[in-house]
């Protein structure tokens, strides 16, 4: 039992050891299981896991058809937003009986791009062409939409700064066409290729050519055309320009780099000439014309730029040789033009270079006008222009440049025949030109924030000018035989800022022009202009008081007033002013300068007159410096007033004729002359003087109704304005330099009384502008005054008619031109200054006022416009006078005088007595200040007469002026010498020689009580 119970506890101790291994091996079995079967799901996980971020297809695909490229950045509207412009030729393909010409293109866009592949396009464009068979112009406005589809990006990448790209454009457009009167609408579907060039980090230059399918009313002939439909095709060349944030390449900072940086701005003028075959018979010389252009242009690279220019021109380029009449051809637009400069290729800084040698070349749209024989022609047009342009700088953002171009001008003119056949004409103008100018490029970055700063140290300031040079009318009827004429002007403005001012100019020119009768007319004219000046130089280039070359542009209104016969025009002025500056104050200019009137100011052949007036001039001015100006006062030039340096001057003298202008000895000619002239010497070597001048001479004979012999007179008066040069201080100043030696140039404006063969007044009052030079040579004999001799040359161009009162003849117009030689003597007052003046100014408190008496005795003389031969008319005058001396300056006198002159052939002596009351000025007080032991002085005297003679008038008034000239011997008694005028109401004298004029010359003594 024992047993049993033993052996079951063994074989229950052996079986449940046994159950528990067995448990324990299923146990671990199952854990095995698990975790095999955990092993197998991690690893199933895993390779799940490894195969969604590995697809070697799809990696492969990627690499090879969608890189990624660079990452596109589109946060704000703007970004990847441009702006662009194109120009360009376009042509319709001709269906059924329309054939249009192809013509000009222009059109601006706004381009989006939403991705790195896909843009939408908004444009609007003009298009022009002309219907061959008749010239009628055809026109054309489009608006529309385009797809651009990028392939550079599609198949490379995204890349914003890859060089050049390749986009495809497809889109829709409306249009509204206009053809002779008759408007038509059409749709369009067109396609085209964008290959576009990256020149600089927000701008791009492209090329599009396209090809367009058109509803059938494109062409306005949907009635003829059985197609239904019109293809045409358009050839573009733009840019674009990339608003928003954008990175340069390599730059961690946005928008480092400035659209206006290498930019430039340009001008010029020139001539042209017309090479083609129908103008070869004017001749190159016999076409020329002027030429104009502004340009904009900007440098992407060093070695490639972009520039578009405005032009006008005009040529002619045929003569009508019965007419005597130019036919000329106008032309204007504008130009679109590549640049390179093939020394970029050998020097890696290229804008250090002074010099420069840049061929361009692109193309020209623009109208042409030419006048045939009885019809204006006008046309637009599309053609090819290139050019080379050779320039300096000077200084390192303006250079001077001579710029010779070519351009062909295409088109047709059709012909209508009796029989209703229409001819059609192809030509071409090869137009050759060359122009000077002037371009102004845009400082560097640290070099226009350093400029910035110095426009703190800008004062304002006045300034002055003076200018002469040439004028010309411009119109396409012009005589074939052109004269040129002279314009000189003064002015005076105000600097406000570096780039603003103003100035008042006035100016004097004339103008010829052929009337009907074949003959040579000419006008003269005085202008009043008030311009607006823009200084260009400091505006592109920064204001820098250091620089001494710049260039001005001007705009404003003009009045202008025409002698014979008074009229007057209003119009608008425009030019552009290069200056350089030869110091602190002095400066010397060239200007070129466009008048437009509001009618036409010149009358020509057949009525056709013209409203267009061109000038060139050049000249100096000097501006008002304090501080300058207070250098030279220390230097002692000057008194630090306005009236330092100013003087006055007085001359009489003898003038003849030389040259062709007369039919007598150059001695025979001989008359007087007389000058009162005023000046101021803005520098020790340079001032202005303007003087106020009358002379006669003789310039030819001829028999009176009495058989005696009479010369025939020329009788000149006007105004001059000189540049003086003072070639002793040039070298160097001394105010106590007692010589001087002072060449002269100017203009002289005046009128000329010429007679005809019977004596009588042709040409009266005849306006003219000529040309004069003098040479002064004078002698400081005082701290003030000085004694000068001046011989002088004038040229005297005018027109005139010869006009018999009793035939009633009127006779051809005639130019001519007189060459006037002068010699006078005379003094000059100079104004004193500093401290001498406020010496003399102290000493006026020692003038003590004083009574006077005087006589004198000399000769009178009726100034007739007949000279006659049998020298009857001097005679004997003998005078009394007495007066007060009020202040040093102011005296007042009365005097007594009696003429006896001999009547014609020595009997019939004619007596006037005169009662005089003069006001006489001290010309030498008020110059050179009062000083009581001043030996010599001169007088100015001025006031009423009243005489009474002989019949048929007894009694007459007038009014006399002259010169008083007095020297001191003793205390109270002294010598004078005393030329006088005296101008009556009407003729005194009985007899046969009638005038109301007298002058005479007399010789006193007086004592001062």
């Amino acid at each position: 039992m024992k047993r049993y119970i033993l052996t079951c506890i063994c074989c229950g101790i052996f079986a449940g050891g046994v159950f528990a291994q067995q448990q324990d091996s299923i146990a671990k079995m199952r854990d095995a299981a698990a975790a095999q079967d955990s092993a197998m799901q991690r690893r199933s996980q895993a390779d799940t896991a490894y195969r969604v971020k590995f697809n070697a297809m799809k990696y492969s695909m990627q690499k090879r058809y969608q890189p990624k490229g660079m990452e596109f950045n589109n946060k704000k509207f703007l970004d990847n937003f441009f702006f662009g412009f194109w120009g360009g030729y376009n042509r319709i393909i001709p269906q059924g009986d329309m054939n249009l010409s192809g013509g000009p293109e222009i059109g601006l866009s706004a381009t989006k791009f939403f991705s790195s592949k896909n843009g939408m396009r908004l444009y609007g464009t003009w298009q022009s062409a002309s219907r061959q068979s008749d010239n009628e112009k055809w026109s054309n406005y489009s608006f529309g939409i385009d797809h651009i589809f990028n392939l550079s990006t599609a198949f490379a990448g995204y890349n914003p700064y890859r060089m050049f790209e390749i986009s495809t454009v497809e889109g829709l457009g409306v249009h509204l066409a206009s053809l002779a009167g008759e408007k038509k609408r059409a749709g369009d579907f067109h396609l085209g290729l964008q290959m576009k060039l990256a020149t600089g980090t927000r701008l791009d230059v492209f090329v599009e050519p396209a090809i367009s399918f058109y509803t059938d009313n494109i062409d306005i002939s949907g009635e003829n055309n059985w197609h239904g439909y019109d293809m045409g095709f358009n050839a573009r060349v733009g840019m674009n320009y990339r608003l928003g944030t954008f990175k340069q390449r390599g730059s961690t900072e946005a928008g480092e780099e400035n659209f206006l940086d290498n930019t430039f701005i340009s001008a010029a003028m020139g001539l042209q000439a017309q090479n083609s075959s129908l103008a070869r018979e004017q001749g190159l010389l016999g076409s020329t014309g002027p030429v104009f252009n502004v340009s904009v242009g900007k440098w992407f690279l060093d070695l490639f730029g972009f520039r578009l220019s405005a032009f006008g021109s005009y040529d002619a380029w045929k003569e009508n040789q019965k007419a005597g009449m130019d036919r000329m051809t106008l032309y204007g637009g504008g130009r679109a033009e590549v640049m390179l400069n093939p020394f970029a290729l050998f020097k890696k800084e290229a804008r250090s270079m002074r010099w420069g040698v840049v061929p361009m070349f692109g193309v020209e749209l623009g109208m042409m006008k030419k006048q045939d024989e009885q019809e204006v022609i006008s046309k637009t047009y599309t053609g090819w222009t290139g050019g080379v342009q050779f320039k300096y700088y000077p200084i390192e953002n303006l250079a001077f440049f001579v710029e010779p171009r070519m351009s062909f001008v295409p088109y047709t003119f059709t012909e209508k025949t009796i029989s209703g056949k229409v001819n059609e004409y192809s030509f071409m103008d090869k137009l050759m030109n060359i122009s000077v100018g002037v371009e102004l490029r845009r400082p560097t970055r640290p070099q226009w924030q350093q400029l910035a700063k110095l426009r703190g140290d800008f004062t304002p300031y006045y300034y002055t000018s003076y200018a002469v040079g040439m004028t010309m009318p411009q119109q396409l009827n012009r005589p074939t035989s052109r004269r040129p004429g002279f314009i000189t002007g003064a002015a005076v403005g105000r600097q406000f800022s570096p780039l603003s001012g103003f100035r008042l100019g006035l100016d004097f020119n004339n103008a010829t022009t052929r009337l009907a009768d074949a003959k040579i007319d000419r006008y003269t004219f005085t202008s009043l202009s008030l311009d607006y000046m823009f200084d260009i130089s400091n505006w592109v280039i920064g204001y820098d008081p250091e620089r001494k070359f710049g260039t001005e542009v001007f705009a404003g209104p003009v009045i202008t007033h025409r002698f014979e016969p008074g009229k007057t025009y209003l119009g608008g002025e425009g030019g552009v002013r290069p200056y350089w500056r030869l110091g602190e104050q002095f400066d010397v200019f060239a200007e070129s300068k466009l008048r437009l009137y509001t009618q036409r100011y010149i009358n020509s052949r057949e009525g056709k007159g013209t409203p267009l007036q061109l000038s060139f001039a050049v000249g100096t001015s000097y501006r008002f410096s304090p501080s300058y100006r207070k250098r030279l006062l220390e230097s002692g030039f000057g008194d630090g007033t306005f009236w330092g340096n100013t003087f006055i001057s007085g001359g009489v003298g003898f003038q003849f004729l030389s040259g062709s202008g007369r039919s007598m000895g150059a001695l025979a000619s001989v008359g007087p002359t007389m000058s009162v002239s005023a000046g101021k010497w803005f520098l020790p070597f340079w001032g202005l003087r303007f003087s106020g001048f009358a002379g006669i001479s003789s310039w030819g004979q001829a028999a009176r109704e009495d058989g005696t012999l009479a010369d025939k007179r020329t009788m000149q008066g006007g105004v001059r304005i000189e540049s003086m040069l003072n070639l002793l201080s040039f070298w160097q100043h001394d105010n106590e330099q007692r010589w001087g030696i002072v060449p002269m140039l100017g203009l002289e404006l005046g009128k000329i009384r010429r007679q005809n063969e019977n004596i009588k007044v042709s040409a009266a009052g005849a306006a003219y502008a000529g040309v004069t030079a003098g040479l002064q040579c004078k002698y400081y004999f005082s701290d003030h005054t000085a004694l000068f001799i001046e011989p002088r040359f004038s040229r005297i161009p005018y027109s005139y008619r010869d006009v018999n009162v009793i035939d009633n003849y009127v006779g051809p117009r005639i130019s001519t031109a007189d060459n006037v030689m002068s010699v006078q003597v005379g003094l000059e007052f100079r104004r004193a200054g500093g401290k001498t003046l406020k010496e003399l100014a102290a000493r006026r408190s020692e003038f003590e006022p004083y009574y006077f008496a005087s006589w004198n005795v000399g000769g009178n003389m009726p100034i007739h416009r007949v000279k006659l031969d049998d020298g009857s008319s001097l005679g004997v005058l003998i005078g009394v006078s007495g007066g007060r001396q009020f202040f040093p300056c102011s005296g007042a006198r009365v005097g007594l005088d009696y003429v006896a002159l001999p009547g014609k052939n020595g009997s019939d002596a004619r007596k006037l007595i005169s009662l005089s009351a003069d006001y006489l000025f001290d010309v030498t007080h008020f110059m050179g200040g009062y000083n009581p032991n001043r030996k010599f002085g001169v007088e100015l005297l001025a006031g009423p007469v009243l005489s009474f003679g002989k019949e048929p008038n007894k009694t007459n008034i007038g009014a006399e002026g002259g010169v008083h000239f007095y020297y001191k011997l003793l205390k109270g008694f002294g010598v004078f010498a005393e030329p006088r005028l005296r101008l009556y109401t009407k003729d005194i004298w009985s007899g046969g020689d009638l005038t109301p004029v007298h002058a005479s010359f007399s010789v006193g003594t007086s004592y001062r009580f």
